[in-house]
């Protein structure tokens, strides 16, 4: 016991298991922004691969994710179900400089969400809403950077304010959130769902004849001839290669439910909690997206929505409609009502807004994991008893936030979303997997493995946690080598690699200096990652 009080900062965590699976799934599915995320798939994804296959696309990843994604984490986050996410894995199973460099380039990442979402929801959500119902001036006052930064401020205050009074009012908020962005959701695809292709090119004639605009035939010759010349292709139809390069954006929309680990130590039956709830916030949207790749291509043209995905990234001289041609900008084309646009666009806002606040609920209890191990100051760990929060820890996060959306707001946005992507596909996602693969096989963590509820689940005497890193391995190789190459984007990725090496490097140095510091104070770090903390 003595060793046990040396070697960690709290004799408990003051954490509230509460959460149920319903909840756990909630920040599984919430975190993988479906209307955001879609929009992301086919507009990023389409821009730059034009002739992939969404439906492939989003099958193959639903296949790799569903099996490696909620293998991995669910098995991980189960066998050791303390709240902090990966870092409480890697730092037991690889090792310690690992686990806190790797934990302290995820921890930028889920500010960089802050400043990267918090200014989406004004632009495109609150743009395109008000575009929708012909406010003009609204939406271009919204563009401007002070209004930019004083809504997307607005937005990181509410979605810190969830977290900050404790679980069950974050729960309950939840619930509400996800109910209203899945409707609006809903809406858009049964918009799509009841229109024939005729009908939709009748509706967009009559928009481009409103705003002066080109019509169907017009604007897929014009989006041809500008991709031509900017030498981006038009396929007529799909093709392997740009199908898989798809899945690079559409990662939005199945890896990120691992987010569910971060309150591993909340959950009430994390063994099955865990797994389960990274498995339906994957098969939910698989579900989804596949509705709308098969209504988009029967209403709106498989050539057709490519060409709307390049306008929408790249623009297009002659296109005159107010709103953009992604594909919440294609329903609108579909009805006048002015609670159907809200409730399209409000759905778009509603889950990056959310996107937001479960920024202010990982990044606090990553830094309370590493105070818990005595990595950081002491009131890392400091919880608030009233609310069961880390309280101090979120209003660090604020402040990070406001200073990259002041970045982002004034000087434009230093980070694109999909570089985002590819530092967390090598770092968090290529990391934990290799730690999951391993797991079985580690001696230090042996005493683990052996009380893991899941140590009898074998295929052909192979663990299931290995085999499940290996789905998961064989998901991100594709991610990485496609962003890579992706055309385009050689800026992002050098960029990309300078910055993160840089942010690792601070990870070594900060485990070195604690573990110095702590070394000074006559306490023992190995102590520490000998053990799980305490629950």
């Amino acid at each position: 016991m003595a060793h046990e009080q040396m070697a960690f900062a709290r004799k408990a965590s003051g954490l509230v298991r509460g959460l149920s699976l319903v909840d756990a799934f909630g920040v599984g599915f919430m975190n993988q922004g479906l209307t955001v995320s879609m929009w992301v798939m086919i507009s990023m994804g389409l821009s730059v691969y034009t002739g992939g296959n969404l439906i492939i696309a989003t099958l193959l990843s639903a296949l790799l994710c569903g099996v490696g994604f909620s293998l991995v984490w669910g098995i991980l986050g189960g066998s050791m179900p303390r709240s902090g996410g990966e870092y409480i894995y890697n730092s037991r199973i690889l090792s310690p400089i690992i686990g806190i460099a790797e934990s302290f380039g995820n921890a930028f990442v889920w500010i960089m969400w802050i400043f990267v979402l918090a200014p989406w929801t004004v632009d495109p959500g609150l743009v395109m809403m008000f575009q929708f119902l012909g406010l003009e001036k609204a939406a271009q006052f919204c563009t401007t950077p002070w209004a930019l930064f004083m809504f997307s401020s607005i937005v990181s205050l509410i979605a810190m304010l969830f977290l900050v009074f404790g679980m069950k009012v974050f729960a309950t908020a939840q619930k509400i959130v996800m109910g209203l962005g899945t409707l609006g959701g809903v809406v858009i695809l049964l918009l799509f769902t009841f229109t024939s292709h005729d009908a939709f090119v009748a509706a967009w004639n009559s928009v481009a004849t409103q705003y002066g605009s080109l019509n169907y035939d017009a604007f897929l010759v014009a989006a041809k001839t500008a991709m031509e010349s900017a030498g981006t292709a038009l396929p007529i139809t799909w093709n392997w290669l740009d199908t898989l390069g798809v899945m690079v954006a559409g990662s939005w929309l199945f890896a990120y439910s691992y987010c569910i680990t971060f309150i591993a130590g909340e959950v009430k039956r994390p063994d099955k909690a865990i797994i389960l709830g990274n498995l339906f916030a994957i098969l939910v949207p698989a579900f989804f997206m596949v509705w709308l790749a098969i209504v988009l291509y029967r209403t709106v043209g498989f050539q057709f929505l490519s060409a709307t995905a390049w306008v929408d990234y790249n623009g297009l001289e002659g296109y005159t409609v107010p709103w953009s041609t992604h594909y919440v900008g294609l329903a609108a084309m579909l009805t006048k009502s002015p609670i159907l646009l809200v409730m399209m666009a409000g759905s778009f806002i509603l889950f990056n807004i959310w996107y937001v606040a479960l920024s202010y609920l990982a990044f606090p209890r990553i830094l309370f994991a590493w105070g818990m191990d005595r990595m950081g100051p002491k009131w890392f760990s400091d919880i608030d008893y009233r609310f069961a929060t880390p309280v101090k820890n979120h209003i660090l996060c604020f402040v990070l936030g406001e200073i990259g959306i002041a970045i982002y707001a004034f000087h434009q946005n230093p980070m694109n979303g999909l570089s985002i992507t590819a530092m967390e596909v090598v770092s968090v996602f290529g990391v934990t997997a290799i730690a999951a693969l391993i797991f079985p096989y580690v001696k230090k963590v042996a005493h683990i493995w052996e009380s893991s509820p899941y140590k009898t689940w074998k295929i052909f005497g192979i663990p299931v946690v290995t085999i499940g890193a290996v789905f998961n391995l064989i998901y991100l190789v594709i991610l990485f080598v496609f962003y890579v190459f992706m055309p385009g984007f050689e800026t992002y990725t050098a960029w990309t690699v300078l910055f993160y090496a840089i942010i690792w490097g601070l990870g070594v140095v900060w485990y070195f200096y604690w573990k110095a510091r702590n070394k000074r104070n006559g306490l023992d770090s190995n102590l520490t990652y000998g053990e799980l903390p305490p629950d």
